[in-house]
């Protein structure tokens, strides 16, 4: 076998994200269609549990990778094309494409086209399974929410098909247990009726596992939430939450509910539900917020809505900014010093622990601990914490103006 040359090496690397495609696909002519840059087609914004941590693939040039979905069912077709391969006396074998997906693929996946044209044809005859709990309008469309658990078979089978799609969108994702009926899930499609037929085109879902929560009651947290692509900034991951809240405060055995450690834009999300939800109670109008969080703030978000202390004193900080004044030097000063107190809580915790920490130290020690825990610092800390906690509300908040509008 002849070494290849680090610099031809190269030629036959590609970065993963770049070469693969995702399609929606009613009929063949969608097949044919060779324009990436359409609505329907969408990259991947994750690659590394499929290629690798390096997120790249060996072994071809000009490779292109094509997975194509049935737009309601998700069967799929995966076409590889490549213009050359690393020569076959090389010691380094290009990269097995195809068994590096179907790892990640547990439903299957076809690579005939023929195959999966007949899929196209039997999705229009595709059904969601489950219960259909919401539905609304938006832009002239029609979309639907159902709820299912893995107790339905129809729905399961349905689900290991839906939920490849993490490993490409969801960093460090990793399959839910579809033997476990404590999991909830939420479905989101699109309902279009032509020529008198009606077909549903996925959109997205949230999962949620049901934790016990003491003495008789059970707490959901919300696992991953995911609206695909081509459907995203368009409002429907707020309906989709929105759904299963009042799907899960229709349970009285529902204490409260959690999320699994949330991204940037879930928790933008969530924040933005929460805060339109509590807007409309007693507690949280402008006259109550100004006054300082309280306890009916708790209880009434808790009872009414499910929502957390925790999540409930980070609403009325929001919705008292919303509400605050800040061209009133005097109003805003006593906003923010309210919020830092709240960020300074760990730093006092944190005091308390040192004063501790002292009598097991010798001098020299504990001065040097306290030297790397400087006020200085804690307030540059403190004041970077809030600059960008603010920032984060106010995304929400003109959010929330502009739904109102």
């Amino acid at each position: 076998c002849a070494p290849i040359e680090r610099g031809n090496r190269e030629k036959f690397v590609c970065e993963a994200e770049e070469v693969i495609f995702f399609k929606f696909c009613e009929s063949e002519a969608d097949l044919l269609s060779d324009n990436d840059d359409d609505n329907c087609t969408f990259k991947p914004e994750f690659t590394h549990q499929v290629f690798g941590d390096q997120e790249v693939i060996f072994g071809y040039k000009g490779l292109k990778i094509n997975i194509y979905y049935t737009v309601g069912s998700l069967k799929q077709y995966v076409k590889v094309t490549h213009s050359e391969t690393v020569p076959a006396n090389s010691t380094v074998e290009p990269d097995n494409i195809l068994k590096l997906i179907s790892e990640q693929t547990p439903a299957g996946f076809t690579t005939n086209h023929s195959e999966f044209v007949m899929d196209m044809n039997k999705d229009k005859s595709f059904r969601p399974a489950g219960d259909l709990i919401s539905s609304y309008k938006l832009n002239d469309k029609t979309f639907e929410i159902y709820y299912a658990t893995f107790e339905n078979s129809r729905f399961q089978d349905y689900h290991s098909r839906l939920q490849t799609f993490i490993i490409w969108y969801i960093d460090a994702a990793s399959y839910i247990d579809d033997e476990d009926f404590s999991w909830n899930l939420y479905t989101l499609f699109e309902k279009v009726s032509s020529c008198g037929e009606t077909r549903y085109k996925s959109i997205g879902f949230l999962s949620c596992y049901n934790y016990y929560c003491y003495p008789d009651k059970k707490r959901p947290r919300i696992s991953q939430v995911l609206v695909l692509p081509p459907y995203q900034k368009c409002g429907h991951g707020a309906k989709l939450l929105t759904a299963m809240y009042d799907h899960a405060c229709a349970d009285p055995l529902v204490c409260d509910i959690t999320v699994e450690d949330p991204s940037e834009n879930f928790t933008r999300l969530r924040n933005f539900v929460d805060a339109l939800h509590c807007s409309s109670l007693p507690s949280f109008q402008p006259e109550k917020l100004k006054q300082g969080f309280s306890k009916e703030m708790v209880s009434e978000a808790r009872d009414k809505y499910k929502i957390t202390a925790v999540q409930t004193r980070k609403i009325y900080e929001l919705l008292r900014l919303r509400a605050t004044d800040v061209s009133n030097e005097k109003e805003y000063k006593e906003y923010r010093l309210e919020v830092k107190r709240r960020l300074n809580i760990p730093f006092q915790k944190e005091k308390k622990s040192l004063q501790k920490l002292e009598k097991f130290l010798k001098p020299t020690e504990y001065e040097a601990v306290l030297l790397s825990k400087s006020v200085d610092n804690q307030h540059e800390f403190l004041e970077k914490s809030y600059r960008e906690l603010e920032l984060e509300y106010r995304k929400v908040i003109e959010r929330i103006s502009a739904h109102v509008e």
